[in-house]
């Protein structure tokens, strides 16, 4: 028989406890394993607020009445692309341009042939208009031509390109995508080897670079370290996009909307329960921080204190657009156009708004953090932009947490039975990278996040005995 779990203690004595769920991209799922440890013990708080990916968790646990099961699966499903991580979109803007040129180089040379043959001479011995080598020469010629064409839509057409691909279905699993691939490659090698035999004209070298770039794809959709070395190798060989991002936002507000179908999207709304979502603003660098109430002039003026703005949010709509800027991580997304301003992440600056909780009138704080508090991992000697931007981000989170909880009142603290402050966090860094969104490690992410939790709880003397 199956042992019950404590509950949450009924004499526990704080009537506002606030829930503050820092940002970590990936490794959000490990506070989806809080979120249900918090769900089977009861606790439901009464304050609650995220930065970047915790926004993400922290609205639609609200959506979802405090229930976790469609957020657990949603992250079960959840891939790179799903966020607007699409490596089709840095292939669009740096590729574009070394196609179209490519193509253009390959017309020429196509046409002269080689430095010794000019072209007078050239189209001389092609006096046949039906011979093989003018019809070889014009196929192949017309195929590069297509090429450069193409080269040239990718890059006029890219954010266009980009969003319409954003808005189509889910992208089927890795295995069928692969298995296409393959399919693929075969029927070309075939065909590639039929019109030899049969000395049809052909565009041979187009063909050829077809094979090649199928190839290519289907090795980077084998799992294994060969893909990983590639996508390494590809990070660190990057061309500047002359973008103000790596990547879009559209896609993850597509996301979100989605699932906030699936749930009460009035419950962000109503105020019974205060949401606080902050981003960084670039016109003059105030992290604002969004709520669903009307706020009291003690909060605003508090929040301003701190170099902070408070933005009240009515609407849903509005909820959504405050959860996007806020998980719009500088470099790889473009900032974040939200009631006519620009916005970034907040985490880089406040990852763990303490203060905006406790100017709420919280008595009690429950922390998740993604890393632990002792300090940051060990940096790797070699590492990419992706992973330098968490470095960064994990530094400034790490400072950031030290501020926070100097600043706190000092009756704030960890030590107590019950303990005013009650922080989750994993005893070492999760596995994983911070932007590498892979369903196989969500499981295990969940299940620490839960056993931290409920360890952390007990600890702080909030369960039953």
């Amino acid at each position: 028989m199956k042992s019950e779990r404590p509950r949450l203690r009924a004499d526990l004595p704080f009537q506002r406890i606030a829930l503050v769920l820092a940002g970590g991209g990936a490794f959000g799922a490990y506070e989806v394993g809080v979120l249900r440890t918090l769900e089977a013990a009861g606790l439901k708080p009464s304050v609650i607020s995220g930065v970047s990916v915790g926004a993400i968790n922290a609205v639609l646990w609200l959506a979802y009445d405090f229930k976790t099961a469609k957020l657990e699966k949603a992250w079960r499903h959840l891939r790179g692309s799903s966020l607007g991580m699409r490596w089709l979109a840095l292939v669009l803007k740096g590729g574009g341009i070394a196609i179209l040129v490519f193509a253009a180089l390959e017309v020429v040379l196509t046409l002269a042939g080689s430095p010794q043959v000019k072209f007078v001479e050239r189209f001389a011995r092609l006096g046949d208009p039906s011979g093989y080598e003018f019809v070889t020469l014009l196929a192949e010629s017309l195929a590069w031509a297509l090429v450069g064409i193409a080269g040239f839509a990718m890059v006029a057409l890219g954010p266009q390109i980009e969003d319409l691909w954003s808005r189509l279905p889910a992208p089927a699993s890795p295995d069928r995508i692969r298995k296409t691939l393959a399919l693929a490659f075969i029927l070309g090698g075939l065909l590639y080897i039929g019109v030899i035999v049969a000395g049809i004209p052909w565009p041979w070298r187009v063909h050829g670079l077809l094979l090649v770039v199928t190839g290519v794809a289907w090795f980077l959709h084998r799992p294994g370290q060969g893909r990983d070395w590639v996508r390494d190798a590809m990070l660190r060989l990057l061309p500047e996009t002359r973008g103000r991002g790596l990547w879009r936002g559209g896609s993850r507000q597509r996301l979100i909307e989605r699932m906030l179908a699936r749930g009460d999207a009035s419950r962000l709304t109503s105020g019974e329960v205060h949401l606080i979502i902050s981003a960084c603003a670039i016109a003059d660098g105030r992290v604002h921080y969004f709520v669903n109430w009307p706020a009291s002039r003690r909060f605003v003026e508090r929040i301003e204190q701190s170099l902070g703005q408070v933005v009240e949010l009515s609407r849903p709509k509005d909820v959504i657009g405050a959860v996007v800027a806020s998980s719009t991580v500088p470099v790889l997304f473009e900032p974040q156009r939200f009631r006519a301003r620009d916005y970034f992440d907040a985490g880089l600056f406040s990852n763990q708004p303490l203060h905006a909780v406790v100017a709420d009138g919280a008595d009690a704080i429950l922390l998740v953090l993604v890393s632990p508090s002792s300090g940051p991992r060990k940096l790797p000697r070699q590492f990419n932009l992706i992973e330098l931007v968490w470095r960064i981000q994990e530094l400034s989170n790490w400072r950031d947490l030290q501020t926070e909880l100097a600043r706190l009142p000092p009756s704030w603290r960890t030590e107590g039975k019950p303990a005013r402050i009650c922080i989750v966090e994993p005893e070492r860094p999760l596995a994983g990278a911070m932007f590498s969104f892979d369903p196989a490690s969500v499981s295990e992410m969940i299940q620490r996040g839960e056993a931290d939790a409920w360890r952390s709880l007990e600890q702080a003397g909030w369960l039953e005995s």
